[in-house]
Order: structure tokens, then C-alpha cells, then sequence
């Protein structure tokens, strides 16, 4: 299991907990002329509503079942509520333990894409422009497959930057100045796997990087 859907599990595991903490804060205000429903404590409801509801978006989506369910079944602080919540988030953890959610998929790719970034900046860092503007290129590479299958554009298996960025423009994904943008990376990462060093600078590589960074995390 990788460390993403491990942490997802132990965050929707600690949500489940607070779930019990809540529940065990029920209460009855009936009395000789009024009966009152069971409720829980408000403050500790809405707090743990709130999390929960923030975390299922985040992993899942808001147009998911379990978003949907959650909106819709857990709104008031009474336990009926409580449960209902409890019982989407014991359906959300073993799903995510079974790895039937597309979206984690993506937030493991995201993790591989910051790892590899990382990487090149620490080659950069220590002086090797060369490397760090082919890996940041591969990053690249890889970023945009994957946010052509996630748009439904038809990629094939020798498909590269060049390719990837006129189907991804044309489908206007992206606007043309990004293309344009897009190919001036390309063009820097071609040179480095051609052995063409003098075309560019280890600043042009940093400027590179900086983008290709800014591209991944606002459509990824």
C-alpha cells in the first residue's frame, strides 16, 4: 500500500474515532411536559461534520456518492445523523483499502510528480543543469499523459510532449499560449537528451522547473 492511501486510511480512521466521541456525548432534555428527541453535543458535532465533509471532498469529490450521501444524511446534531456518517466513513476506509477510488489514484500520482520535482531541484542545486532539465522534461511528459486520459483525449503509446501538447490545445484543455509555452520546455529538454548543453542555461532550466511545477499542481 502506498504512503498516500496509508495516511487517507489513518485520517479517515482518526474521523471515525472522533465519530464515537461525539456519539458518546448523547443526551435527552425531555422532561414531565415535553419529550425531547436524543441529540449530541452541537459544538462537537459540527466540528467533526465539517472534517469529515472537507475530507470526503478532498479524496472522492463532490460528486461522488460518498460526498453526496454525507451532505445529505448528515446534517443536524442528533445520533441517527451521527450514525449515518459513521457508516459512510467505514465504507470510504474500506474502499480505500481495496484501492477502488480513482481519485487517490491521482493524488499518488501528484506525490510521484512532487518527488521527481524535488529530485531535479536538488540536481540543480548541485550544479547539474543537464540532468535536472531531462528529468523535469520527463515529468512533463508524464503530467501530460495523464491529463489526457483524465480529459478523455486518445493518447498512443509513442505520443511525446510535442504530440501530447497539440491534442491537449486543440481539445482546448489549455489555452495556446501554454502550448507555446509548453513547447519552449520541450525544446530545453530536448536539448539536454541530445547532448545540445551550450543551448541553454542552468537558469532556463530553473525557470523551467518553477513552470512545469505550476502547470502540474493547477491541472492535475
Amino acid at each position: 500500500m502506498n504512503s498516500v492511501t496509508q495516511k487517507l486510511i489513518e485520517r479517515t480512521e482518526q474521523l471515525l474515532q472522533k465519530a464515537q466521541g461525539v456519539a458518546a456525548t448523547r443526551f435527552n432534555r425531555s422532561s414531565d411536559r415535553v419529550v425531547a428527541p436524543d441529540r449530541v453535543n452541537s459544538a462537537s458535532f459540527h466540528e467533526w461534520k465539517n472534517n469529515s465533509q472537507n475530507f470526503i471532498s478532498m479524496v472522492c469529490g463532490e460528486s461522488s456518492s460518498y460526498y453526496k450521501n454525507f451532505v445529505e444524511e448528515v446534517k443536524s446534531a442528533f445520533p441517527s445523523d451521527v450514525d449515518h456518517g459513521i457508516g459512510i466513513l467505514k465504507a470510504l476506509k474500506e474502499d480505500l483499502g481495496l484501492g477502488f477510488l480513482t481519485r487517490v489514484r491521482d493524488l499518488v500520482s501528484a506525490e510521484i510528480f512532487t518527488d521527481f520535482i524535488e529530485m531535479a531541484q536538488h540536481l540543480l542545486g548541485n550544479n547539474y543543469k543537464d540532468s535536472a532539465a531531462s528529468l523535469t522534461g520527463a515529468v512533463l511528459e508524464n503530467g501530460l499523459r495523464q491529463l489526457a486520459q483524465k480529459n478523455s483525449v486518445d493518447v498512443k503509446t509513442g505520443d511525446d510532449i510535442g504530440s501530447l501538447n497539440t491534442k491537449l490545445a486543440d481539445k482546448e484543455i489549455y489555452s495556446r499560449l501554454m502550448q507555446k509555452q509548453i513547447q519552449a520546455w520541450k525544446a530545453i529538454r530536448d536539448s539536454a537528451d541530445h547532448g545540445k548543453f551550450d543551448e541553454y542555461k542552468a537558469e532556463d532550466v530553473r525557470s523551467m522547473l518553477e513552470g512545469v511545477q505550476r502547470f502540474l499542481t493547477e491541472n492535475l
